[in-house]
């Protein structure tokens, strides 16, 4: 894969709500870890749960900005940052709603594929504390 695999991934799916789009990009039993809020996902699925959660709108708005890949057609890493805007959900346990309040985070995902090009296994890594702290004290 490369930076036209990572700008497809987020900016013209994820971005966009298309969950039926990134759907095509993973492999029906991939397993997906974001590490920071602690889950550990098998299966489309369940991934299309946690992902789907961001797309409703009293999430907000979650664009990610890719800015580099370093791998190739079978593992790598998409480097991004995470602009979020909230909604009235409190997606991240800052203790209630933040509803237009804005954070930024810098972070990475680690990606397998298989021979196809889908994905079987994805881990984010991202500042859970940066942005929690952000929501506390944004104005």
């Amino acid at each position: 894969m490369n930076m036209a695999w990572a700008d497809r991934w987020l900016n013209q799916t994820f971005n966009r709500c298309d969950l039926e789009g990134l759907r095509k990009m993973y492999h029906p039993q991939v397993r997906f870890a974001d590490v920071p809020l602690g889950l550990d996902l098998n299966g489309w699925d369940a991934v299309a749960g946690f992902l789907g959660g961001f797309f409703v709108p009293a999430a907000g708005s979650h664009p990610f900005i890719p800015s580099a890949y370093l791998g190739n057609e079978r593992e790598g890493v998409v480097e991004w940052t995470w602009q979020g805007v909230m909604g009235e959900l409190d997606l991240f346990s800052v203790g209630q709603a933040t509803p237009g309040k804005r954070f930024s985070v810098r972070g990475n995902s680690v990606f397998r594929f298989d021979a196809d090009g889908l994905v079987v296994e994805e881990r984010d890594y991202w500042d859970l504390l940066t942005v929690q702290n952000q929501l506390r004290t944004a104005g």
